[in-house]
């Protein structure tokens, strides 16, 4: 027995059988996981909502770290949420997390100085991670035959957030200010926490080698974080200036680094081996960049709604926050329906067809919104065709890593998700900024877009989502959990 293969112990109980069919307690499980994972989606939005008044609250220029001090810490841990996960079981590392997240967010809600804001948000980057152990946590808990449903279920379950986050961060800004949306965050955590502690049975540990590789983790997260931080900071730095060139330098030495330590590391923090399995390279890749798609796309959109429209100036809507949130309901329903139809039926379809499927349509749905979105009408419409393919792929992205990894693989699948996800988002929203920049007007310091920059916006997200589609060409045909030994590693790969 190696130190790392399933142990006979107790720690190792097999998912609850229980004749693969939903029932009252499953159903509790399922909404246990769903709520604080969702609740990350929910948290950006809040956020995105709230910077303006943590601005104006502090008279600051360096609002932007309100957001990237989160994502910053939240990259650098998931390396060590994910070994930690493995070695003491997800459930114990996910409850430290939420308390974590919730302290962050009430230390952030009552600070009285910008920089004690920022120390609270840090606190609250632990809560990150948490995406990576949840989809992991369903391959231990869940009855085999309904993993891939509770997974694409789980996933979907953005598009209910979506439609109702926006109303929700208006009302509280609005009436109490950035302080409003954290203390919501940091009282929503704590719900979360006693859900999970309630109602998810503990997990298994999947690693028994207690030596673990500090330093791997620290490079690994530490040349992650700098790649995204060069990355966010290059449109207002410039690209060719020595800080954002020093800081991707430094980002990718620190990746090449880390490739040579986990090399001569006796414990290892991350398996590279399952990256040279192509099924294993190509889900991944194509799942991140298809995911940041879904996911960074109506973000952006944002902006073109809330942008005042002046002609000759800015091509924004002029819309209010609350007429954007009523406009977009029809789009986030779409999302969330399909999410949940496409979740029904994966276990009946083939959840390779399914996500190419989904990408086509995604592709489509953003060439055409690039095309058409002067108004309501144009915007939804466009929007809904978009959604329709965005809901496969959040429901079909934790499907496809269940496809190409073991039940003992999951938690670094997982992982290696969400720092993929992270690192394309940052690119991509560089990427979008840049557009908009190359097409703008700057009135008073303050930079207007024109149409055309929002259009190469969305035309951006069909060219990634193009990508993501060519990739998933050659995507092998996909394990079924149904059929896992839970005793056996993943084969070798094609």
């Amino acid at each position: 027995m190696t130190p790392t293969s399933p142990s006979p112990s107790l720690d190792i109980a097999p998912p609850a059988e229980a004749g693969g069919r939903w029932n009252l307690r499953l159903v509790a499980i399922l909404i246990a996981l769903a709520w604080p994972t969702q609740l990350l989606a929910a948290g950006g939005i809040l956020g995105a909502n709230a910077t303006a008044s943590v601005a104006q609250s502090f008279h600051t220029t360096q609002v932007a770290w309100f957001g990237l001090t989160l994502t910053l810490v939240s990259t650098l841990l998931t390396p060590f949420a994910i070994k930690l996960g493995d070695l003491y079981g997800r459930k114990r590392v996910m409850l430290a997390m939420m308390a974590l997240g919730a302290g962050g967010e009430a230390l952030a809600a009552l600070a009285g100085d910008f920089w004690l804001v920022l120390v609270g948000r840090a606190i609250a980057g632990f809560y990150g991670p948490f995406g990576a152990l949840s989809f992991a946590a369903v391959r231990d808990i869940f009855p085999r035959r309904l993993v891939k449903s509770a997974s694409g279920m789980i996933g979907s379950s953005v598009g209910l957030v979506a439609l109702g986050t926006p109303f929700l961060a208006g009302r509280l800004v609005d009436q109490w200010g950035y302080r409003g949306a954290l203390w919501f965050l940091a009282a929503a955590t704590a719900v979360a926490f006693l859900l999970v502690a309630l109602l998810v049975p503990e997990t298994p540990r999947h690693a028994f080698d207690p030596g673990f590789d500090w330093v791997g983790g620290l490079v690994l997260g530490g040349g992650l974080t700098a790649v995204i931080y060069a990355v966010g900071q290059g449109p207002s730095w410039g690209w060719t200036d020595g800080r954002t060139l020093g800081w991707l330098g430094a980002g990718a030495a620190a990746l090449i680094a880390f490739l040579f330590v986990e090399r001569a590391s006796a414990h290892p923090i991350l398996d590279l081996g399952v990256l040279r399995r192509r099924a294993v390279a190509l889900a991944l890749t194509a799942g991140g960049l298809a995911q940041t798609v879904a996911f960074t796309m109506p973000g952006l959109a944002i902006l073109l709604a809330l942008f005042p429209h002046i002609p000759g100036v800015s091509a924004g809507l002029g819309w209010t926050a609350q007429h954007n949130a009523v406009v977009s309901v029809s789009w986030n329903l779409v999302m969330f329906g399909t999410g949940i139809l496409v979740s029904r039926f994966l276990r009946s379809l083939d959840p390779r067809k399914v996500w190419i499927a989904g990408l086509t349509v995604m592709a489509l749905g953003y060439t055409l919104v690039g095309f058409f979105h002067g108004d309501e009408l144009e915007l939804s419409l466009t929007s809904c065709i978009a959604n329709i393919g965005a809901g496969v792929v959040v429901a079909g992205a934790p499907v496809l890593v269940v496809g190409v990894v073991s039940r003992e693989e999951q938690g670094l699948g997982s992982g290696m998700l969400n720092m993929l996800i992270s690192l394309f988002g940052a690119i991509v929203t560089a990427g979008a900024y840049a557009l908009l920049g190359a097409h703008s007007t700057v009135v008073d310091g303050t930079a207007f877009y024109q149409d055309a920059g929002y259009a190469w916006v969305f035309w951006l997200g069909a060219l990634v989502t193009l990508l993501a589609l060519v990739l998933s060409l050659f995507i092998p045909p996909l394990r079924d959990p149904e059929n896992d030994d839970a005793a056996a590693g993943v084969e070798t790969a094609v």
